[in-house]
């Protein structure tokens, strides 16, 4: 269970808003769209790139921008029965990352579905493969527009 957390939070918190300067269109192949609610930003879905050990690859959809992660805390939640499953927190730099510029906050749902279709067959102890998990980021990114 915290394997796949981890690798989701990999792929997140090293991908979630670095990018290319250039305006985007829609997703390219081997790019996901996830929506985020950034302050001041208000609901932008940012393309990141697929794979477990992607970093860096992410731009503001249909916007001409991008952003630098920062740190971020990712929690993964059985709706069905209001447990915590984990939590894994990631910071750029050991913490240190980018301590000189302004930070955005962003929050959004990344995974919301059954247990089977995050987990696969490998499904944690107590979680039935039809309970509702969720996916959570609350995190913080250097927004260049």
């Amino acid at each position: 269970m915290m394997t796949k957390l981890l690798l989701v939070a990999t792929l997140v918190a090293s991908g979630i808003l670095a990018a290319s300067a250039s305006a985007s269109g829609p997703a390219v192949p081997g790019k996901e769209a996830i929506e985020l609610t950034c302050d001041g930003l208000g609901p932008v879905t940012v393309l990141v790139q697929r794979g477990d050990n992607a970093n860096g690859a992410g731009q503001i959809q249909d916007v001409k921008g991008h952003g630098i992660p920062v740190n971020a805390i990712l929690t993964l939640t059985d709706l069905t029965t209001s447990t915590v499953l984990g939590t894994e927190t990631t910071a750029t730099g050991h913490g240190n990352g980018h301590p000189n510029q302004p930070a955005t906050h962003c929050t959004g749902v990344l995974f919301q579905g059954p247990a089977s279709d995050f987990f696969g067959p490998d499904l944690p102890d107590g979680v039935g493969s039809t309970d509702t998990v969720q996916l959570f980021f609350d995190g913080f990114a250097v927004i260049k527009l």
